[in-house]
């Protein structure tokens, strides 16, 4: 992606524009020559539906077939996140009869509170966090609602979700993944898979009928169709939202823009309610994060403020992903983008921020880092289950982003 479609995208990373973003919005769009480029990385971000209401909204103009598809692109993601949200509601309401406690996760939830439309807020799934021992029959209700679901036992214990389930509604996919941890690793699944291959069975799971995992404070409610529906609470909300793009952000895969559109949206909406002391003891990466984001797409003076997010320079390379092995393995350049990233991408990785001294994690810990994915490669040529297989989900999806 070039840096002046990135530059583009990255302004439009949020729910609502304020007169400064239409302003460097109309800037940005002048310096975008390759609108295919646009398109092509937009929707690869999730990000058309925002790009062409805040371009609207900026009054920039843009070629008219570019314009097109962009409004034909908004619609489709508002017919198939409209088929999405029945859906939702008919899960959340035989949970309740059935008795599972259930938070709604990620987009599907923040559609309906911070964006001002649900089209802006394309969505490849539903996300719902279960207690741990309520997840298989949790799963057993969706089987039961006519998704196909694999054998519950695929599944691997420590792995944050069970394998998720699909079915066609009105010609559109509803995959939903049921949720039993807010957020687990590689090396979760890999400990898992050791111990059940030690032990010949699966790690048991022995939490409470109502623990929902990795929640520290009461649900936040909202209203789906005149149904009441709940997620986590904002700092929690943040947290889970920060750790889940920074996991992204590795040599395997890269995080979406629509995800830093979700942190900036959500901690803007809710700028004077949520308490910052409090994510700033249990989740610094959530105001580490966001002083990245504020080079991208800026921050309020009220943000900045109540949050006391510190602001540095800002870092080279913005938006230049892991270029390197393994993604690619030939060229005269695998080895210094291998080694050497981005310092957007480093900082963003090893939950730098923009004002953190960078030298140690260049020259030891990312080299390290480096040296364990080879292992694991190493590993894995030899015999060891990739990640895919490690968490029960025996697919050819694109790489696992643990």
């Amino acid at each position: 992606m070039s840096a002046a479609t990135y530059q583009l995208l990255a302004l439009c990373a949020r729910a609502e524009c304020r007169p400064i973003h239409c302003r460097q919005l109309a800037l940005a769009a002048g310096a975008a020559t390759d609108w295919e480029d646009v398109l092509a990385q937009a929707e690869m971000h999730h990000l058309s539906p925002l790009l062409y209401t805040h371009l609207k909204a900026a009054g920039v103009a843009i070629p008219a077939t570019v314009k097109r598809e962009l409004r034909s692109r908004s619609m489709r993601h508002l017919v198939a996140n409209q088929v999405r949200t029945r859906v939702l509601c008919d899960i959340l309401s035989v949970y309740e009869a059935a008795c599972i406690p259930v938070l709604v996760l990620k987009g599907a939830a923040l559609s309906h509170i911070i964006y001002p439309d649900i089209s802006l807020r394309p969505m490849s799934d539903l996300d719902l966090l279960v207690p741990a021992s309520e997840a298989h029959r949790a799963q057993q209700v969706l089987a039961d609602l006519g998704f196909e679901a694999p054998p519950l036992s695929s599944s691997m214990p420590h792995h944050r979700h069970l394998t998720e389930v699909t079915k066609c509604v009105e010609d559109i996919p509803v995959t939903v993944e049921v949720h039993r941890r807010l957020c687990s690793d590689y090396f979760d699944s890999a400990f898992s898979y050791i111990r059940a291959a030690l032990l010949g069975q699966r790690v048991k799971q022995g939490r409470s009928q109502t623990a929902l995992d990795g929640v520290t404070g009461p649900p936040y409610p909202f209203t789906v169709d005149g149904l009441t529906a709940r997620t986590l609470g904002h700092e929690d909300a943040l947290g889970y939202l920060c750790r889940h793009l920074v996991s992204h952000v590795n040599a395997w895969d890269f995080g979406r823009l629509i995800w830093m559109a979700d942190i900036v949206s959500l901690a803007e909406r809710f700028a004077a309610e949520i308490d910052w002391g409090r994510v700033q003891r249990q989740s610094p990466v959530v105001l580490r994060t966001l002083s990245l984001l504020h080079v991208m797409t800026p921050l309020s003076d009220e943000l900045l403020k109540r949050a006391s997010i510190e602001i540095g320079q800002a870092p080279e390379g913005i938006g230049v992903e892991f270029q390197g092995w393994p993604q690619v393995r030939r060229g005269r350049s695998v080895l210094r983008d291998t080694f050497f990233p981005s310092e957007w991408w480093l900082r963003l990785r090893y939950n730098l921020g923009s004002t953190h001294a960078l030298f140690s994690h260049r020259w030891i810990r990312h080299p390290l880092y480096i040296v364990g994915q080879a292992v694991r490669a190493l590993l894995e040529r030899l015999g060891w289950p990739k990640a895919l297989e490690l968490t029960g989900r025996h697919t050819t999806k694109t790489a696992e982003s643990q």
